[in-house]
């Protein structure tokens, strides 16, 4: 049996479980956090989108044009695991 085995490594996203956390934040909490975690994301220091940052990677993987990647670590995080 064929099969490719592949990791998307990703950190800061607007996912539902990560809003429904930050909804119960005040907004004075929300901006510290903001503030703080925008320092961890080289890229541009803005939150991933799922839709723009790792829907594309997905569909990639899952495409024959990844065919010969196996094994592997995708990191989609805003360059965040390079400065850590």
């Amino acid at each position: 049996m064929d099969f490719n085995l592949t990791f998307i490594s990703l950190t800061f996203y607007f996912l539902p479980m990560y809003q429904d956390a930050r909804s119960r934040l005040t907004p004075e909490q929300l901006e510290g956090m903001d503030k703080e975690n925008q320092k961890e994301i080289p890229l541009g220091g803005k939150y991933g989108d799922p839709d723009e940052d790792l829907g594309p990677a997905m569909v990639f993987l899952a495409s024959d044009a990844s065919k010969f990647i196996t094994g592997q670590l995708l990191p989609v995080d805003g360059r965040q695991a390079t400065v850590r």
